[in-house]
């Protein structure tokens, strides 16, 4: 029997998809649970939903716990997107977010010297992106890592050019998939609701001062390019090379929009700006206002990716990074 699903259950799958955070996850599912139809058609999918629902409830339990015993790594959103860095002792991780971020994090010729994850902001334009250096990947590393991991939105893998980086990889390859974490690459949009989680991955390859045969980063650009698909850096983090290519990739698949807004008869607020993912709608950049907006909107301007500016649009137009939005409610 087809399970037959109403526009709204899609709605709130989307919501879902895009929710920053375990409460948001656990109310979109709640909302379809509630929204689809109840028959053998949907059996199947009403007991994934469940389950996922008190997997969600059973690791917010477990955050809050950490939260009071400090026996987990629980680092809140903030910016326009979390970037989780990994990479085994001596890749320089840490000399990387110093330069993204133009922190003095402390480092060192000695492997482990980051115990807990640290925090930093990286500029990109208007906006910021939260960047995240974890303690030195290992063959038995701590749990708290792969939870990161998965909350993340973009995972970083720094490998060290002068230390086998093909090795490197497939350590951390499968250790993550054996936690259910699947590495895609750039451009791949594939998405299970309820199965293993894949997390967009960016190679960079790092201590490329250190590299004196050319001919070793072409087969190593050809082996992960090629085979994985995967986005790859060349950089030398101590001298800054690669540094603001990086930066452009993490915006780039963060996949999300900048979207300005004005009122009838000012000018923009170009600052601060609304970070939406892509192919959201004005619909959904209403929503991010206020609920009244969403609630009350009849059509939005639309300065940038219309055929003219101004242009009247419904509310399920398409927004495009760095379009300005004029709400008419």
């Amino acid at each position: 029997m087809p399970a037959n699903l109403p526009p709204q259950y899609f709605e709130a799958e989307k919501e879902y998809r895009n929710a920053r955070t375990i409460e948001e996850k656990i109310h979109a599912l709640k909302k379809m649970l509630a929204i689809m139809p109840k028959h053998k058609g949907t059996d199947k999918l009403q007991a994934e939903i469940r389950a996922k629902i008190s997997k969600l409830q059973e690791e917010h339990e477990h955050q809050k716990k950490g939260k009071k015993t400090g026996a987990h790594w629980y680092i809140k959103k903030e910016g326009a997107g979390q970037v989780i860095l990994l990479g085994l002792p001596n890749t320089g991780k840490t000399t990387l977010v110093n330069a993204l971020c133009n922190t003095q994090f402390e480092t060192a010729d000695y492997p482990f010297t980051t115990q807990t994850p640290q925090v930093a902001m990286m500029d990109y334009e208007d906006i910021k992106i939260q960047v995240v250096d974890t303690p030195a990947f290992k063959e038995e590393t701590d749990y708290r890592i792969y939870e990161l991991t998965r909350n993340a939105d973009l995972l970083v893998l720094v490998l060290n050019l002068e230390d086998n980086p093909m090795e490197q990889y497939d350590l951390m390859k499968t250790q993550l998939e054996n936690r259910n974490i699947i590495l895609i690459g750039t451009g791949v949009r594939e998405y299970d609701l309820f199965g293993p989680v894949n997390k967009r991955t960016i190679l960079v390859l790092n201590k490329l001062d250190k590299l004196r045969d050319p001919n070793v980063f072409a087969k190593m650009e050809d082996y992960f390019e090629s085979t994985f698909g995967l986005a790859l850096i060349p950089a030398s983090a101590l001298h800054g090379n690669g540094v603001e290519e990086l930066k452009h990739e993490l915006f780039k698949e963060l996949e999300i929009v900048r979207i300005y807004t004005k009122e009838p008869g000012k000018p923009p607020v170009m600052h601060d700006p609304l970070i939406l993912k892509k192919g959201s709608t004005v619909l959904d950049a209403a929503r991010e206002i206020h609920k009244d907006f969403e609630r009350n909107l009849k059509y939005a301007k639309v300065w940038g990716s219309t055929k003219f500016d101004g242009q009247r649009v419904e509310k399920d137009y398409e927004l495009h990074d760095k379009d300005i939005v004029e709400f008419h409610i």
